[in-house]
């Protein structure tokens, strides 16, 4: 049973997307303009400065101001978990404290990486990020960009801290998955699916939210998805999951979040190319996409 205080971090997230100008510049207005999308339509828990926000290609600076847009704009309407994570222990210690100094209600971290850590290199990483915090610290695990695997066991390990209330799980090997769950089943800790693709089976197999990508695009269909699994209405959850399996695959027509980004800007309003080593969605993939979206009911 999640205690109250951890049950704040479970249910339908967005991991925002970064808004840039022409000029490659961050776009402040619309990213202001993107956290008022996402609330007015229903995702109350937003994650800024991760993979889909282009974070490899922001400076710290930039995750500091992003940061601050989206404490401001949200102005208590929802719950900010920035992914303050890096490479180096000294600036995901130095990022993590100016999210909480900002007024971030908590912060992910994905694994170090370039070095590969050893499991008690990680075990002792996250034990100080999260001892360093009067905020809550999420994990954030993503072996598919990092090459760096979380063993469950460790998982089961950092879940006992008190200041470590979740996973961000973007591993899709839902047998680990479900070593994980039943590792810390009597744990106080919150599993959310970091992947569109394991979602539902992750809500089915008992974790407790999701941070989606494609949530960026539909925030209130993805927020229907994760209320119908919590609430033991798999049917529904299934159904309307189906429904939108095509637009998930579309998503990764290209490096995330090229393809989201096009997405977006096709649904809604203009966000901006990514930025360089990222490049545009080919046009000869746009009738596809847009194909896609219309037969998802997204256009």
């Amino acid at each position: 049973m999640l205690s109250e205080s951890t049950r704040r971090f479970t249910g339908a997230f967005t991991t925002l997307l970064t808004p840039f100008t022409s000029d490659g510049e961050l776009d402040e207005p619309t990213l202001r303009r993107l956290v008022d999308f996402q609330i007015d339509n229903g995702v109350t828990r937003l994650a800024p400065n991760g993979v889909t926000g282009e974070a490899a290609a922001l400076t710290d600076r930039e995750k500091v101001r992003i940061t601050e847009i989206v404490v401001e704009q949200s102005a208590g309407r929802a719950l900010v978990v920035p992914d303050m994570g890096t490479e180096s222990l000294a600036r995901t210690l130095e990022l993590a404290k100016e999210a909480e100094r900002i007024g971030a209600d908590a912060v992910l971290a994905f694994t170090p990486y370039l070095d590969p850590p050893t499991e008690r290199g990680l075990v002792a990483y996250y034990g100080i990020v999260a001892d360093a915090l009067s905020v809550p610290l999420l994990m954030h695990n993503l072996p598919g960009r990092t090459t760096v695997d979380i063993a469950p066991e460790s998982v089961s390990e950092l879940a006992r801290h008190p200041n470590i209330v979740g996973i961000k799980e973007g591993n899709q090997d839902l047998v680990r998955l479900r070593r994980v769950l039943h590792l810390v089943r009597d744990a106080d800790f919150a599993v959310l699916s970091g992947n569109d693709f394991t979602a539902l089976p992750t809500l089915l197999l008992g974790g407790h939210g999701h941070v989606s990508v494609a949530a960026n695009v539909m925030p209130r269909q993805s927020r229907s998805i994760v209320e119908a699994a919590l609430a033991g209405d798999f049917l529904t959850a299934r159904d309307l999951y189906l429904k939108f399996a095509e637009f998930y695959r579309a998503v990764y027509f290209a490096t995330n979040p090229i393809a989201l980004k096009k997405a977006f800007s096709i649904a809604h309003f203009e966000v901006g190319d990514p930025r360089i080593p990222l490049t545009p969605l080919p046009a000869d993939r746009i009738p596809e996409l847009e194909s896609i979206m219309k037969d998802c009911e997204l256009l």
